[in-house]
């Protein structure tokens, strides 16, 4: 369990300071090529699909969430991609958890109506809404 908790750290640590020249080549591409561009950013269909296995085959919802956490601090997600994540989940609790650590880095917010279309529940909508508005001023 150390062991786990150890590998954890490192894996946030190295992250985190990834996390800074990622942020940095953002900014630089939107600056070349215009607020839209970043579209062109978010996680190849390849590198997501792996994201998408690891999340989906952990045992334990914490698991995923730090899948989730760690993977979103180098990466930028497309809605669709939200939604894939969101979809492992069965309740709109943990559909919320990981849109929180998602949000900041979604490329294409307008078309955010594909997240709130895949909650239930009209409280969890607004909530979201709430979340990507909050991250995207």
């Amino acid at each position: 369990m150390i062991m786990m908790k150890k590998n954890l750290f490192i894996i946030t640590l190295l992250a985190c300071i990834l996390l800074g020249a990622v942020d940095v080549m953002a900014q630089r591409h939107r600056h070349e090529h215009g607020p839209g561009a970043l579209t062109e950013l978010r996680l190849s269909d390849d590198k997501f699909a792996i994201l998408y296995d690891k999340v989906k085959n952990a045992s334990f919802d914490d698991r995923k969430m730090d899948l989730i956490e760690v993977a979103s601090l180098g990466a930028f997600y497309s809605c669709e991609q939200c939604v894939s994540i969101m979809s492992i989940f069965s309740f709109g609790d943990k559909k919320l958890a990981a849109l929180r650590l998602m949000a900041p880095r979604i490329v294409d917010t307008h078309h955010a109506y594909l997240i709130l279309d895949q909650l239930s529940f009209q409280s969890e909508k607004d909530e979201a809404a709430r979340i990507i508005g909050y991250c995207h001023r």
